[in-house]
Formats: C-alpha cells, structure tokens, sequence
C-alpha cells in the first residue's frame, strides 16, 4: 500500500505520518500560471520559502512532493504569445524548489514538459476526467505514468483494464461526490480559473451548492457517491491498486493525521463523516449564511434552513456490509440507475442518521427557491481577491504574473 496524501504545507503533518505508508505528499501556490485545482483563499498561506522548507522535511522523511497543476481549463490564455515559455519557467522553478513531480490534467501541459524534462513523473490529474482505457492510452502515450481516479473509482471493469495497459493506478478514496456528477465538469472549470493570476474568485463555488442540494433533497444518495471505505482497500489491491489519494489540502493537520491514520490501518470504527470531504453539506450552509444576511438573502436563508438539516450528519461505519465494495464491483453502474438497482439505498437505511434519525424518516424539504437566482451572491469581490489582500488576512500569493521564485514574492 502506499497512501498519497494532501499536504496544507504544515511540517507537523509530515513527522506526524511518519509511521504510516505514505509514498508521496502534494500540493501547490494558491494562484499559478496555469492554476492549481482549487479556489485560492480555501488554501494555506505558501510562500516559496515555507514551499522549499517544507520539501525538505517531506525529503528527510524519505517522500516524494508531487506538484498540483492541474487545472483543466486556462482561459483561452495558453494561445498567447509567450504562455508555453512562461508556463515552462515555472515548472523549472518547482523543481528548483524541490518538487519531485507533476500533477497535471490538459494533455497539452504534458506534451510541453516532456519537451525539456523527459524523465519528471507526471500523474494524470481526477481533472482530466478519465473513463475509458482509450483516454488513458493517450496520457500514457504522452509519458504519464500514473491515472489518478475519482468518478471512476468504483468501475472495476476500467480499473482491471487500466492496470493491464500498464499505468499505475491512483484511487482517490476520501470524496464524497454525486455518482456521475452532472455539476462537475462546472466545479472543475471554476476551480481551475478561480486559482490563475488575474481571474476574479468567486466567495463560493456555485456547483457545490448544486451538488449538495442533491443530498438535502435524498440524503441516502451519499452512500453510492464515489467515496472508498478504508475496509475496502483490499478489494482494489486485488486487481493490481496499490496506491490510495487522500484529499483535504484545506484541512487541519489534525483532521489529515486522522484520515490517512484510518486508510493505512484500513478501519475506521467511528463516523464515516469525520474522514469524508462532505464539502457538499457544509461548505454551502455557511455561504448560504452569508448570502442570507444581504437584504435580498431571503432565498439564501431558505436554503440555509434546507442544510442545516444536514449539519447533523452520521455515518455508521461499522453498519456497512462487510462486502460492500464487492457488491458495488459486480454491478454495471455505468449502465444502470441508483433507483433500478437500489442496494445503496438499502444500505444507507442501516448506516445513516439525520439528526439522529435513520435517513428513512428524513423528510425532504419543499418548495425551495431556485438555486440560481443566488449564484449573483457568491460572484468575486475585487477588494476580497487573495492576489490584493494583506499577508495578514489572505494566502501568500504572488503578485499577478510574478514569477514563483522572484523578488516579489
């Protein structure tokens, strides 16, 4: 096994691991050139400095750094005189400061970093999106060497393909995302320009809250999302899986310990929920909170009240059939629906509450407002930007277009 894990450039989280199968750290600055995954004021403050210390802590341990460029839409920018050059300066200054690798999603940015460094590993991004063996012959073909899946992570017949090309594959097993999320090709692209020099950020991705609404409206859907249980590695490594991604480049040292703890002992005997992302439940409750105190922020505060159903939400873990997984693995999902198969259903009768309830005797809320009328409220504010705050109050984030190592930063 070798776990892979988010780092929030904290040192304390490396020593803190030390005992535990981790091969490979990642991360990345809150605003790249090319953009990094995430929104940038949700990340912790880096500056290349506190990147190159915390590379050799994460070197002194004997672990790799896995740079995140993984953005999967550049704005249009990339057609613009200089934007390969400049994209490749940076590479090159990620791998002065350390990095022993590259995560990254647009074919294009591979086929530019095999032209000056043909020997870096790349790992092919969840924001690449990959769902077919032909998909990931094109990356391999590239020279990437690892496939990271997240939507995918449950469709076995792909996975025993994946390994028989020879890519070594990556499970990302702490999400707790929609099965075949319609609203994610929208998250992906938010992210990715949210986090690139100039863009204006939004205070909140707006297809969190779509996605979520999908679990205030049928709360037993999050049982057949795309999370992996820690009991049910073994099922992966089965088919020739030995690499496992924990997420949480946002979270708290304490909150990472405790779920890369839970994956490398494959058990948790608590509550699911607390090594989860479940950043559809309770990112969207206090945007909605925020929303809700402008004096048009009465659809904002409905839906609040929606969520806030949601704040008390348990996941027995040690409910779950002990075959679980292997059910899921035998079930053609791809092919079929949640409502015509309905195991997973069935399952989160047994290991939800709301509220202390079972999910059963949740009960659905009624006429709320469309959630589109508020996406207005989470637009950017120029003052709030990160790439205009203080040090004291945002990320340390270069100036726009400033390269990574230089003065200004």
């Amino acid at each position: 096994m070798q776990i892979v894990l988010a780092s929030n450039f904290d040192d304390r989280l490396v020593s803190a691991t030390a005992d535990l199968p981790i091969s490979t750290f990642f991360g990345g600055f809150p605003v790249q050139l090319t953009g990094g995954g995430r929104p940038p004021q949700i990340l912790p403050t880096v500056d290349p400095d506190r990147f190159r210390a915390h590379l050799e802590v994460v070197h002194r341990h004997s672990r790799q750094f896995f740079a995140t460029l993984n953005s999967n839409d550049l704005g249009l920018k990339e057609y613009g005189p200089g934007y390969v050059d400049r994209f490749l300066r940076e590479v090159g200054e990620l791998i002065d400061l350390g990095v022993d690798g590259l995560v990254i999603a647009l074919p294009a940015l591979i086929e530019a970093v095999r032209t000056e460094w043909p020997d870096v590993p790349i790992t092919v991004s969840t924001f690449a999106r990959v769902r077919t063996l032909t998909q990931a012959e094109y990356f391999l073909g590239l020279g990437a060497r690892t496939i990271i899946l997240e939507e995918a992570n449950r469709d076995f017949r792909l996975i025993r393909g994946l390994v028989r090309l020879g890519a070594e594959v990556e499970i990302l097993v702490n999400q707790s995302c929609l099965p075949s999320c319609p609203y994610r090709g929208h998250h992906l692209n938010t992210s990715s320009l949210a986090s690139q020099p100039g863009a204006p950020c939004p205070t909140f991705e707006y297809p969190i809250l779509e996605c979520g609404l999908e679990y205030v409206r049928d709360p037993a859907k999050l049982i057949s999302g795309i999370f992996v249980r820690p009991e049910d590695l073994a099922v992966y490594e089965e088919v020739g899986v030995t690499r496992f991604k924990v997420s949480g480049r946002n979270r708290s040292t304490d909150w990472l310990v405790r779920s890369a703890r839970a994956y490398a002992a494959r058990s948790y005997p608590g509550d699911l929920a607390d090594i989860l992302s479940l950043v559809q439940v309770k990112g969207p409750l206090s945007a909605l909170r925020r929303a809700g105190r402008s004096t048009d922020g009465e659809a904002a505060r409905t839906l609040a009240d929606a969520f806030s159903a949601l704040s008390d939400l348990a996941i027995d873990n040690r409910a779950f059939p002990p075959d679980f997984l292997r059910h899921i693995a035998g079930v053609d999902c791809e092919h079929t629906t949640c409502e015509a198969c309905g195991y997973c259903r069935g399952v989160a009768q047994r290991v939800m509450r709301v509220g202390g309830r079972p999910v059963a005797e949740y009960s659905s809320p009624s006429d709320l407002p469309p959630a589109i009328r508020i996406l207005p409220q989470f637009g950017p504010v120029p003052e709030q930007n990160p790439a205009h705050q203080s040090a004291d109050s945002a990320p340390a984030i270069p100036p726009r277009g400033s390269s990574l190592t230089g003065a200004a930063r």
